[in-house]
């Protein structure tokens, strides 16, 4: 399951980067959106691998009484089928879990609580910080861009100065330093969670060479100040402090 969410965001990791390549920072944050939920998934189904099977195959069981209430609804486009029947209870049980539209994330909760299960994986309070930030302002903000809302209307619209109004169609550079920023730093906790997880060492070429979270975190005065050469590097990149902010 790990390595399932782990690949997904891969691919979205790698669509999101080509996006803004071209320009497309709007796009770019939609799927951000997605590469964020994958990553909290991911650190869910580690905190709590039993309760992850069982919801998985509750979800699978969920969309197939889906799938069959949509099919029945439509008896002329599927005359062959002999549709299954499910226990009524079961089905009261689903519905609560996952919404009677299964609405409702695959875990069955929200991703509010999922945060809260998994943030203790992020060792220091400074990182907790970052996290929480995501989900509050980056991922909100993505949130908005995805679905249709008055912010997401606006961003394609200019009032020029004789007060007319501009409509923008195309590639635009006002979101691409966030998206990037977003982008690189859920993906790097992902690829982190991956190697801890099946116990992948990396020596410090290498680790430096893959992570780069740490090209985009500052580090205070006093942090740069209390920090040993050879000490862990205070932005969580696990390079010793010399080969990394302190280099």
């Amino acid at each position: 399951m790990i390595v399932s969410l782990f690949t997904r965001s891969m691919d979205t990791f790698q669509a999101a980067i080509r996006l803004t390549a071209l320009g497309y920072g709007a796009q770019a944050a939609m799927l951000n959106r997605s590469l964020f939920e994958d990553m909290i998934d991911a650190y869910w189904v580690v905190t709590d691998l039993g309760s992850a099977r069982q919801r998985y195959d509750d979800h699978h069981e969920h969309a197939r009484m889906l799938l069959v209430d949509a099919v029945a609804k439509y008896p002329e486009h599927y005359k062959e089928i002999e549709l299954p029947e499910f226990d009524p209870d079961e089905r009261k049980r689903l519905d609560r879990l996952y919404g009677t539209w299964g609405s409702k994330s695959w875990t069955g909760i929200s991703l509010h609580e999922r945060l809260g299960l998994v943030e203790h994986h992020w060792k220091d309070n400074a990182s907790r910080r970052t996290l929480r930030f995501f989900h509050d302002i980056a991922h909100r903000e993505n949130n908005l861009t995805l679905h249709v809302s008055s912010w997401a209307l606006n961003q394609n619209v200019e009032v020029m100065d004789d007060d007319t109004v501009q409509f923008n169609v195309g590639p635009r550079l006002d979101m691409l330093d966030k998206v990037l920023f977003g982008s690189f730093w859920i993906f790097d906790h992902l690829l982190g969670l991956i190697l801890e997880r099946f116990e992948i060492e990396l020596d410090d070429e290498t680790r430096a060479e893959v992570f780069t979270a740490k090209d985009f975190v500052t580090l205070t005065e006093e942090q740069m100040r209390d920090t040993g050469r050879n000490d862990p590097c205070p932005c969580g990149s696990g390079l010793k402090f010399k080969r990394c902010h302190g280099a």
